[in-house]
């Protein structure tokens, strides 16, 4: 019986557009990944670009919110013990598509004001080419030690509602494969 209403859920959510349509075929690309000092804070600021923006559109034709979500953490690598996390970040900017005026609006954090525009390439080019995620101090590394890096980067469905995410949870709810960079370095 419970196998019967979890597989009735899945039916009526693909039925629904609630499903996830097959991932395009490339993967999000990142672009210009550094880490550095600004002003006495660990910066990483990176660019983000997605190779096929055809679903993208009609999902936001559909009326569906998107969003790229983005966290990065700094781990301290140590021999014997597990890693030790020394900062991280998030963020998430949704991307809807406004059905009156015709246009696609893309939030950006730390932005009062959205981006708006009909070019959905150029608008994302625009939003998500330069991107930058304050990690904190820069004296919370030490110096003669080795880090990583992780950026964990996704665009899925925001407005799914969590019963369903719980529900399904072996359906995928992304609308591009989730991607992780590493990027190990020496203080």
């Amino acid at each position: 019986m419970a196998l019967a209403l979890v597989l009735g859920l899945a039916a009526g959510a693909a039925a629904q557009g609630g499903g996830a349509p097959p991932a395009p075929d490339g993967a999000l690309d990142l672009r210009n990944l550094v880490l550095d000092n600004q002003a006495g804070d660990i910066s990483v600021r990176f660019g983000v670009g997605l190779p096929e923006v055809r679903a993208l559109e009609e999902e936001l034709a559909a009326g569906t919110t998107v969003g790229l979500k983005c966290r990065a953490t700094v781990y301290r690598r140590k021999s014997l013990w597990t890693d030790t996390n020394v900062a991280s970040a998030s963020f998430v900017s949704p991307l809807a598509k406004d059905a009156l005026a015709n246009d696609y609006i893309l939030e950006l954090p730390g932005e009062a004001r959205p981006l708006r525009g009909k070019d959905l390439p150029a608008l994302l080019d625009k939003g998500w080419g330069a991107l930058a995620l304050n990690l904190g101090p820069w004296e919370s590394l030490l110096p003669g030690h080795q880090y990583r890096l992780r950026l964990e980067i996704s665009v899925d469905r925001l407005e799914v509602p969590v019963w369903m995410r719980y529900t399904l949870f072996f359906w995928s709810f992304d609308l591009y494969a989730p991607v992780s960079y590493q990027l190990e370095f020496n203080y």
